[in-house]
Formats: structure tokens, C-alpha cells, sequence
């Protein structure tokens, strides 16, 4: 019998294609598109008869009609980040480790944004950061905020970004100008988030660390921090607004809170407090002076809070010690792509390394390194203590330079060296700038990419659009709809230069606006006329459950039974696969492992997408698909 195996996959599907390597590939085996066509039911029943296909997707009508659940808008800006901009760095001592983080403190009454201010002016700090002087970026100061959540132990919370690769760090109260230094316990610079540490805590007080999970949409919020302090001063900002959206994901950001209280350069870091005076968000992003109004994020306090405790105790996450910078060095490099590398921390896995200050990291992985989204996305598809391959080009000597790095691990100890590939080659050789958002065929070893799509371009690539009797299959906004308008339907879409893959996986990131499911389907057999085709499907739906079916010869078995999943999120962004190899199938949800089960009555098929509503229209927003074969 086949033994389901994770492997790590040298391939990428834009900023998907990392999350698909998390399981992908099954495996010690596992190891022009079609018309988006007639699906089965998912849960519980057995599926009514199907309706006549009339154009390329088609529906069929299901049993089930799980509670109502209103739908909820999908995140419509793209901010820029409020800090200000960080430079080179040189050593930063690492600290040992903390005790954990504080729970939630209670505070059920309301207050005003007046009582806020002064219950949390001590504990909202600035916090002051100095940069070296390298050949991209020269010598400077960066200002944000921080939160102070632990009094006693002097622990403070603030942006990575404001503090990654500094030479020194300082913290402040409002209205003071004495400073007390601070140095850099733990940081994760994916996530945005660094815990600092004080020696010296005398006057500061204890932020209460409240719970994301429970805000709605409409809930007022105020921001607290030192926007603008350069300018502005040192006194303490406080703005009140409302909030617009919950789990938004925006770059390499996860479940933002979208708010309109104004934030600024320096807001970075701050507190983000409910009208119950609890800190419910760390100030992440904002518009600041671009023209924009009302566009503010904050990370949610549900995703802060165990990276908080990760750090507190010296684990850092997803940590190489770098200080990356968009490549707006074209005329120095000799090219536009990569990441600048405007400092690296002493001591961290990139210094241990030999990457130096003003280099230029092309690839990590073998995948281009264009953007901070596609390095968090391959750095969070490794463990802490795993190696990833790179390519950087030193302009100095002008060289091409490749090696492993060990991800988060730090102090002494002999790392490989990058090695010398090519000379004289300036800085085009090895940056490709990625794939085109269409099919695949990049090989991962044990696996092969096969789609790889990205739907930004607005074009579908190897899936289908069209419409039908209740439903259309269109790309909007960057995603692949599939959009059902007639109560208790389904529809589901794969590529059709694919129709047997024996051994594979299929991953997506996706939206539910409205009452229904969204899922993935693998072993797909298309079947003649109006009857259903066969298929493995596994699910997601706006009740925060989850489930498994399979359709033979018209008839609908439950693989798995429906459950709940906290980590589901009926309105943000969901990354879920599914992997089949031989007689075993696994079903993964935002990287959790939720259902393994065996069964061997499809042995072949094609890979796709799937969504089904219940009463009410319904949406499955797409936002990138991968699909691979095991090899």
C-alpha cells in the first residue's frame, strides 16, 4: 500500500505554489481546459438528479442547506507600509529565553478613546532605531511604536520592519525624551513582529492583550502611537475610526484588521484597542500620505499572540537575518530583478553564510525572488533547522554566488560558504523573473508542476470561463469565480491537458462570499450527458466546517463527515489541498492536516476546483490553483 510522504517541491505557483509544497506531494509513491462541468453533492445526502449541461460548467442539485451565513466583502485596496524605511544593520545580541506570554486580560465595560489614552500612554512607547550607511540604502534613523505587554519582564511588541537590521534600538514614553535602550529578543519577519526587551520598565505600565476573534465589522477602535516624530514630536497620537473588514490578506500579511483610523510613518508597531480598552491589533499598514483615506491594517491579536509567545522565548520564526528591500537599483545591479539586500544581522543564518550588504538575492529555491511575498512564502514552507538553496549576485566583485542557508539558526557555529559560479556575469545571469501564471512543467524531482496559475492578469490560463443555467465561471479581481446564483448547485472546473493524473495534488487559496462550499476535487471523470461525473471532493463552507464525499456511477458517499475547524475563516482567505496517491487521500486546511482516509474505486482523473451553494447566491473566489503529479 502506498505511503502518503511530504517532500519539498522546487517549484512555485506565484504566491501559492509554497503552500502546495507543504503537503504536495504525496508520495514514498505519491506520490485547454475543460469546461467547468456537472458536480456532485458534498455532505450528507445523496444528490438529486442533475440538470442538462448546456454550456461548459454545468449544475447539478444537492440535498443539504446548512445555516445562513452572510457573505462579506472581499479586501478592495493595496496599501503601502506605514514605517519608515529600514537600512544596514550590524551585530545585535541574541537573548535567552523569556517566560510566556500574558493571557488575555479581561476589561467587559466600555470606554472612551479619552480613557484609552490615558490608560495606555505609558504603555505605548516610541521607539527609535538606527541604521548604518550601506552602498543601496545610507546611514539614517527609523521611528515606530511599540506595546508594552509585559511590565514586570520589560517585554515590548512592535513591527519587525521598524527594528530588522539596526545597530541600536531605543524606546521612549510620550512626551520624554530619555530614552532607555532596548535590544531585539525574537523577531519573525513574515509575520512583521519583534519582541523587544527594556532593563529598565520603571514608569511604563501593562498594555491588557485582548481577543481578535470575537470584533465585527462596525466595531469603533482606536489607534495609539508616534506618527510623523521626527516632525510631529513626541507626544502621543490617539484616532478613533471603525472597522471595514476582518481577515484581509494583503502581500505577505495574514488576518489584517482593515480600520480607517488614520495611521502614519511611525504608527508601526502601535496599538490597535477596542472600546474595551484591550489591545486587539498591532498597527502594520497604511496609505500614510498617499491620497488615500481609510485604509489602515492592523495584525489581529488571534495571529500576534503565539507568535508573541514564539519570540518572547528566543524562537524566531522564519529568520535568515536579512534586511530586503525592493530593487530599485536597476543602473547598480545591471538588472531590475531580485531583492536588495540592504543589511544583514551579525551572527544570523545569512551572515553565517557570507552574504554580505548590497548584494542582490535572485532566487531562493530556484524560484525568482522579486517581491518579500514570494520569500515569506518559501521561508514558511520549511521548518526552523532546514536549509534553502540560494543565488545572489555581488556587484563588488561581480560574481554569481549559490549555497544553503539553515533557517533560524543563530550564534556560533561553521555554516557553508556561498561558492563562486560565474564571473563577470553580471547581474541578469539567474534572475528569470518567474513563470507567466499558465501551465507548468517544472521539475521538482519527485513531483512535476503541471498548472501553476496565478489570476492577476485578469486571464484564465488552461481554465475555462463561461456561463449557464445559474451560475458563471469568470476572472475578476485577480480571482477565478465561480459563481452560483441557483439554490442547491454545484460546479467544478479542471484543465483538460490534464486529465490523468494517477498520482498528484491540487492547491488554492480561497474566498466564500454567501452560504455554500468551496472545495478541491481530485480523480475527475467526466461522464456523458447529464450524469454526474466521478470524483473525489473534499470541502470547506461558511459554518466552518469541513468534509470529504466521492461520486461513482451517480452515487454519493461520505468519505468524511462534515466537522468544525476553528481555523476556518468563512470570511478571509482559506488554503486548502488535496493529495492523492495510490489508495490514500489527504485533505489539508490553512497547513493542518484534517482528513487521511483509503479508497481505491477512482484510480485516475483529473485534478480541479469546486464550489456548491446552499439557499442564497454563492462565490468561490479563486485566488491562484497549483496542481502536480507525482513522479
Amino acid at each position: 500500500m502506498p505511503v502518503l510522504k511530504e517532500i519539498i517541491l522546487g517549484a512555485r505557483v506565484y504566491r501559492l505554489l509554497s503552500l502546495l509544497i507543504v503537503v504536495t506531494m504525496l508520495l514514498a509513491a505519491c506520490g485547454g481546459s475543460t469546461p467547468p462541468t456537472t458536480a456532485p453533492p458534498l455532505p450528507t445526502e445523496p444528490n438529486q438528479a442533475g440538470t442538462e449541461p448546456t454550456v461548459a460548467p454545468t449544475t447539478a442539485p444537492v440535498a443539504h442547506a446548512p445555516t445562513e451565513v452572510p457573505a462579506e466583502p472581499e479586501p478592495t485596496v493595496e496599501p503601502t507600509a506605514a514605517p519608515e524605511p529600514t537600512v544596514a544593520p550590524t551585530a545585535e545580541p541574541e537573548p535567552t529565553a523569556a517566560p510566556p506570554t500574558p493571557a488575555a486580560t479581561a476589561t467587559p465595560s466600555t470606554v472612551t478613546p479619552e480613557q484609552i489614552a490615558a490608560n495606555l500612554r505609558a504603555a505605548t512607547v516610541r521607539v527609535t532605531a538606527t541604521f548604518g550607511e550601506t552602498a543601496v540604502a545610507p546611514e539614517g534613523l527609523g521611528a515606530g511604536s511599540g506595546v508594552v505587554y509585559d511590565v514586570k519582564n520589560g517585554y515590548i511588541i512592535t513591527n519587525a520592519h521598524v527594528v530588522e537590521g539596526a545597530s541600536s534600538i531605543k524606546v521612549a514614553e510620550a512626551q520624554s525624551n530619555e530614552y532607555r535602550p532596548a535590544r531585539v529578543v525574537g523577531r519573525a519577519q513574515c509575520d512583521d513582529l519583534a519582541v523587544l526587551q527594556v532593563d529598565d520598565p520603571r514608569g511604563l505600565v501593562q498594555a491588557p492583550l485582548g481577543e481578535s476573534d470575537g470584533l465585527q465589522v462596525g466595531a469603533e477602535v482606536t489607534a495609539l502611537g508616534y506618527p510623523l516624530s521626527f516632525q510631529l514630536g513626541n507626544d502621543l497620537s490617539v484616532n478613533v475610526g471603525r472597522i471595514s473588514q476582518l481577515d484581509a490578506e494583503l502581500g505577505k500579511y495574514r488576518e489584517l484588521i482593515k480600520h480607517d483610523a488614520d495611521i502614519n510613518h511611525g504608527n508601526s508597531g502601535g496599538p490597535l484597542v477596542s472600546n474595551k480598552g484591550e489591545v486587539v491589533g498591532i498597527n502594520t499598514l497604511g496609505f500614510g500620505d498617499s491620497g488615500a483615506q481609510g485604509q489602515n491594517f492592523a495584525i489581529a491579536m488571534s495571529l500576534a499572540r503565539p507568535i508573541i509567545a514564539d519570540l518572547q522565548a528566543a524562537k524566531n520564526r522564519q529568520y535568515i537575518g536579512l534586511n530586503l528591500v525592493p530593487n530599485e537599483y536597476a543602473e547598480y545591479f545591471g538588472t531590475d530583478q531580485g531583492m536588495a539586500i540592504a543589511g544583514v544581522v551579525s551572527g544570523s543564518p545569512a551572515a553565517r553564510t557570507g552574504i554580505q550588504q548590497a548584494d542582490l538575492l535572485l532566487k531562493m529555491e530556484g524560484q525568482a525572488t522579486n517581491s518579500e511575498v514570494t520569500v515569506c512564502d518559501i521561508l514558511r514552507s520549511h521548518a526552523a533547522g532546514e536549509q534553502v538553496k540560494l543565488t545572489v549576485y555581488r556587484k563588488a566583485t561581480d560574481q554569481m554566488l549559490e549555497g544553503e542557508m539553515t533557517i533560524g539558526r543563530v550564534g556560533a557555529y561553521r555554516a557553508p560558504q556561498l561558492t563562486v559560479v560565474s564571473q563577470g556575469s553580471g547581474g541578469d545571469n539567474g534572475g528569470d523573473g518567474g513563470g507567466d501564471g499558465g501551465d507548468g512543467g517544472n521539475n521538482g524531482g519527485d513531483s512535476t508542476v503541471l498548472v501553476n496559475t496565478n489570476f492577476d492578469n485578469g486571464r484564465p490560463g488552461p481554465w475555462s470561463v463561461g456561463t449557464g443555467d445559474g451560475f458563471t465561471v469568470s476572472v475578476a479581481g485577480g480571482d477565478y469565480v465561480l459563481a452560483i446564483t441557483k439554490p442547491s448547485s454545484s460546479v467544478y472546473s479542471f484543465p483538460t491537458a490534464h486529465r490523468e493524473v494517477p498520482n498528484g495534488a491540487v492547491a488554492t487559496s480561497v474566498r466564500m462570499q454567501g452560504n455554500g462550499f468551496a472545495g478541491v476535487a481530485a480523480r475527475i471523470v467526466d461522464k456523458a450527458g447529464s450524469e454526474p461525473s466521478d470524483l473525489y471532493v473534499c470541502w470547506i463552507d461558511s459554518q466552518k466546517q469541513f468534509g470529504c464525499a466521492k461520486t461513482v456511477n451517480s452515487k454519493v458517499t461520505v468519505l468524511v463527515q462534515p466537522k468544525e475547524l476553528a481555523s476556518i475563516k468563512p470570511r478571509g482567505a482559506n488554503v486548502i489541498v488535496l493529495a492523492a496517491s495510490g489508495s490514500q487521500i489527504l485533505f489539508k486546511v490553512n497547513d493542518v492536516e484534517v482528513a487521511r482516509f483509503e479508497d481505491d474505486e477512482l484510480p485516475n482523473g483529473a485534478f480541479g476546483v469546486y464550489a456548491e451553494s446552499t439557499p442564497g447566491d454563492f462565490e468561490a473566489l479563486f485566488d491562484e490553483i497549483a496542481i502536480v503529479r507525482a513522479n
